[in-house]
């Protein structure tokens, strides 16, 4: 498997110059343009990279590569972008999660590439790598759509809204009913724009691995997961969520020996699963479903302290979970990046802290719908009937009118039933 960020990784270096090396200037084009709608040039600036790293990297660009663009139109309406294929920029896929503070180490960016290559897109602008999305399988009949990540020096250019229209496009062509997400509140404006609607909410959240050091568990009906667990872990898992075979098996492999846990009842029967794998800041939780809150619990306490005997120093996990596992859903603001009341009293754990929210979409459009949404897409588009982008979008809205009532039914049963199962959903097992 070829590693990620081969030069250049910004974990390491403290500069980058560009127009020396061709990786680089390819790796580290965005701060090449002036961008009259959001970050002007600048040949000399200091960058935290990474996330909430506290570590700036100065970035030198010479004057002569500057690239210019327009300011009376967006960049996606012009000549110089194109979506492709990934190819050969995974790199540029891993370092976008790193700028977006995103916890997906090497091996979660290969794994869902290679479920889908052709799924995974980049986004270029005068042939330098500025965004990537991804559409990743689930099972036969279903995808979920993510990674639409944008280099900040290159927002509000149109690319975010351009990328996700291309995603949806493909996922209707390839005849897939059910095509969910999990929005931040950056992005649930963009999907709403192509008929997504909110479902319910998740928060990311943070929790002390020490909280269930010295716990005990069932350790008679809880055990590691094995090879011969895992086709009926699949089954359980398929009447929880939804078919997702792949995954599943990618995710048991990647999670490494004695990292992933089953529950079987007095007859042997699967009642509950917990994954856990390795994450670039901190180890995941989830996926994670049972049919009890006590089953849960006995899940959880195995988890934690296998993640705690794998690294002593692992302090905290990472687990997306439900609003709907909290006593106190706190008070929620639509759209708001950073609640200034979060959930409280989670059902299992005392130690969670909520880091940001996601609402779960799904595409729902109406046959009543179109002509709404394609108005609202030629107004902020300026662009009329006769726009090629105009009518393929009109085209692609039409045809996931096709979706609507599998979909809706859908929503409605994980909403009001299949939730109630949902613990640890966290990460790239869902795109």
């Amino acid at each position: 498997m070829a590693t990620l960020i081969k030069k250049g990784d910004p974990r390491k270096v403290s500069s980058i110059v560009l127009g020396k090396d061709k990786y680089l200037d390819q790796l580290y084009g965005c701060f090449r343009f002036n961008n009259p709608k959001g970050d002007a040039f600048a040949p000399e600036r200091d960058v935290e990279i990474v996330f909430k790293s506290g570590k700036k990297i100065h970035v030198t660009v010479p004057e002569s590569l500057k690239l210019e663009l327009p300011a009376n139109t967006k960049a996606v309406n012009t000549p110089f972008f194109r979506l492709k294929e990934i190819g050969k920029y995974r790199d540029s896929m891993h370092l976008l999660t790193m700028r977006a503070g995103w916890n997906q180490n090497e091996r979660d960016i290969h794994r869902m590439i290679d479920l889908d290559p052709h799924g995974s897109f980049v986004a270029l602008l005068s042939g330098l790598p500025i965004g990537t999305a991804s559409v990743l399988p689930l099972g036969r009949n279903n995808t979920w759509i993510g990674m639409i990540l944008v280099h900040p020096e290159l927002r509000r250019q149109g690319l975010a809204n351009a990328m996700m229209q291309h995603c949806v496009k493909y996922a209707i062509d390839s005849g897939k009913i059910v095509n969910g997400l999990d929005a931040t509140p950056m992005g649930n404006t963009v999907y709403g724009a192509v008929g997504y609607v909110n479902s319910f909410r998740l928060w990311r959240s943070t929790y002390e691995l020490k909280e269930f050091a010295g716990a005990a568990f069932d350790s008679l009906h809880v055990q590691a997961m094995t090879k011969t667990d895992l086709p009926d872990v699949i089954r359980y898992d398929a009447s929880s969520f939804v078919e997702r075979v792949e995954i599943m098996e990618a995710l048991f492999a990647d999670g490494g020996p004695g990292a992933c846990f089953v529950y079987r009842n007095d007859e042997g029967v699967v009642q509950g699963y917990c994954f856990t794998r390795p994450g670039r800041i901190r180890p995941f939780v989830g996926p994670f479903i049972a049919d009890t809150d006590d089953i849960a619990r006995h899940l959880l306490v195995a988890a934690s302290q296998h993640l705690l005997k794998a690294n002593p120093a692992a302090a905290t996990a990472l687990i997306d979970t439900p609003e709907e596992k909290f006593a106190d859903p706190g008070v929620y603001v639509e759209r708001v990046f950073d609640q200034e009341r979060k959930p409280s009293a989670h059902r299992l754990i005392k130690s969670i802290v909520c880091v940001r929210d996601f609402t779960r979409m799904y595409q729902l459009v109406r046959d009543t719908d179109v002509g709404r949404l394609v108005a609202q897409f030629k107004a902020a588009e300026k662009m009329d009937d006769a726009s090629p982008r105009v009518r393929e979008f009109r085209e692609t809205m039409e045809k996931s009118v096709m979706n609507y009532t599998q979909t809706l039914a859908f929503m409605n049963y994980e909403r009001e039933t299949l939730q109630k199962k949902y613990w640890g959903i966290t990460g790239p097992e869902k795109g």
